[in-house]
């Protein structure tokens, strides 16, 4: 009988192991194919239209030589710093696309990025697979698959927040004299997070926090006053205060309002966003309540709906799994590891904690709040990849691998299903979008409204049949004009007059659907959920119309 050679067979599985890196490239490379053919499918947000404006008015500031100062005044925007506007508006003047396709696909691929920033977190705390399983998670979270296409302020935000939560992650070995390089690319990406909301003054802080922390460890450490001041003086001047630089620098060169005052302007916006005010109410748990005055678990409980099930338990398991994992360490905890940690759970876990804390204004959900998701998807890989390691000797190993695999496909076909409406997704604890639609809001930004005029359009092509274009009709629209009459075809014609209007389309936003009596013509559902609706109201509109006739008629008979 021949002997086996071992070695020679753990050479074969590791020649013909499926690479992660390759596995990650294949991923995002159908990521940016997914991004390109479907960019198309997606509606136009409630905000695309004033943002749209804005970056063509930060254009033309720059294109004028800083004489068109339109940019200045527009509504509030100026309070915005215009990295992602400004860009679109430069790519829309030689996009062979609509504008707002452009921005979708433009919007698309800075969210792909984004994918792209977990990975590198992830395979650079634990390794190769760690970082696919970051990437997927990231890229299967609904809410930010869903607005990866047309979300222009938060999900440029969340890309830039978790690549400085990577490059900060990079710093922490090197501390307190990291090479410069990585201390630019952090200053850039922190610029670039402030050049879309000043909130990215957020990743300032936890640099300082970090560099405190370590600096409080090396006390600890060598019980050296002299050579801890020694590195927080090092730290400083070779992280912190190139990281301001550049970071103001980058801002400003996409905020044309804070170039007019460099302190004073941002920290009046700093100031406006810490004090917005919505008043309006908002809907939770199956009840209104004003935005200002919401239950304390309201924003922790859109989080939490919003992962799916599997990323939210690994996700829950994070910090427990790193302490175990620094406690049973020989020596002690590591303090590079520890901080590395630390500064991944304060960026998923303080800016949820502070807004409860100081009952911040808040509506739509956890939208603002999509730059928490990077981290959190990262803090679950971790815990994936170390979860594997531990069962490479489970018994019932391919068993769990197959329900993983199995709950999978379901989630993929939840996402599928909702598709183009992804960012709508509730996650099995609320039963799912059908069992949320009630309780919380689902498509709260029109973005359906471009499946409902389709529909519209169906409808009437098939009333008129050939004759559909020489027949004018006037549609009314809950909530954002833009979303529905952006894809209106020639003969549909806008009105502000609801009641007059032979058409109605409506979302479920705050009861609009209810808001007028009609014929219901057209639905837009996803899994059993209503997202909006199309009203005939064109006999209501006659009956109204001739009533005043009948009723000078019936007074000149009664004379």
């Amino acid at each position: 009988m021949t002997a086996i050679d071992f070695s020679r067979v753990a050479a074969r599985r590791r020649r013909f192991a499926p690479s992660w890196d390759l596995a990650t490239l294949v991923l995002i490379l159908g990521a940016i194919g997914l991004v390109i053919g479907t960019f198309h499918d997606y509606g136009i947000t409630w905000d695309e239209d004033v943002h749209n404006w804005y970056g063509v008015f930060v254009m033309d500031y720059y294109l004028s030589w800083f004489k068109d100062n339109r940019s200045l005044h527009w509504l509030n925007l100026y309070n915005y710093g215009a990295a992602f506007d400004m860009t679109a508006a430069f790519i829309n003047k030689v996009s062979p696309f609509g504008t707002y396709e452009t921005r979708h696909l433009l919007n698309g691929l800075v969210g792909v990025l984004g994918v792209v920033g977990a990975w590198k977190l992830g395979r650079f705390m634990a390794g190769p697979r760690a970082g696919f399983f970051s990437a997927v998670l990231l890229l299967t979270i609904p809410n930010y698959y869903g607005q990866m296409f047309n979300n222009p302020k938060d999900i440029p935000f969340a890309v830039a927040g978790i690549w400085s939560v990577y490059y900060m992650a990079r710093i922490v070995p090197a501390l307190p004299r990291p090479g410069w390089s990585i201390v630019v690319k952090l200053g850039v990406v922190i610029g670039l997070s402030l050049g879309v909301r000043v909130g990215g003054l957020l990743f300032f802080g936890y640099a300082g926090l970090t560099g405190l922390l370590y600096c409080a460890w090396r006390a600890v450490e060598t019980r050296d006053a002299a050579l801890v001041l020694r590195e927080l003086v090092q730290a400083s001047g070779r992280v912190l205060v190139p990281m301001l630089a550049i970071s103001y620098a980058v801002m400003l060169v996409f905020w044309p309002w804070a170039q007019q005052a460099p302190i004073e302007h941002p920290l009046t916006a700093l100031d406006y966003f810490s004090h917005v005010t919505f008043p309006f109410t908002t809907l939770f748990a199956g009840k209104y309540f004003p935005a200002t005055d919401l239950p304390w678990e309201y924003l922790p409980t859109h989080v939490v709906l919003a992962m799916p099930e599997l990323t939210l338990a690994l996700t829950l398991a994070a910090i427990p799994a790193a302490f175990v994992e620094q406690a049973r360490r020989r020596g002690g905890p590591d303090r590079t590891r520890s901080l590395q940690y630390g500064v991944i759970a304060i960026a998923a876990l303080f800016p949820i904690a502070y807004a409860v804390a100081i009952k911040a204004v808040l509506f739509d959900g956890m939208r603002h709040f999509i730059f928490v998701l990077p981290p959190f998807a990262v803090a679950a890989a971790l815990v994936a990849d170390h979860v594997i390691d531990r069962l490479k000797t489970f018994r019932w190993r391919p068993l769990l691998v197959g329900l993983v695999s199995l709950y999978g496909i379901a989630h993929l076909a939840i996402m599928i299903e909702l598709h183009p409406d992804q960012y709508v997704y509730y996650n099995g604890l609320v039963g799912g979008v059908d069992g949320a639609q009630t309780l919380f809001k689902t498509d709260y930004w029109g973005n359906s409204y471009a499946e409902a005029v389709k529909g519209l359009t169906n409808y009437l092509e098939t009333e008129y049949g050939a004759e559909f274009e020489d027949h004018d009709f006037t549609v009314a629209v809950c909530g954002p004009p833009i979303s529905a009459d952006y894809f209106f075809p020639d003969n549909f014609v806008f009105t502000d007059d609801r009641e007059k209007a032979d058409f109605f389309i409506a979302f479920t936003k705050d009861n609009c659907n209810n808001a007028l009596p009609g014929k219901e013509v057209f639905r837009v559902e996803r899994m059993g959920a209503l997202l909006s609706i199309v009203l005939d109201r064109r006999e209501m509109v006659q009956a109204a119309e001739h009533a005043p006739e009948a009723a000078q008629d019936g007074n000149g008979a009664s004379e």
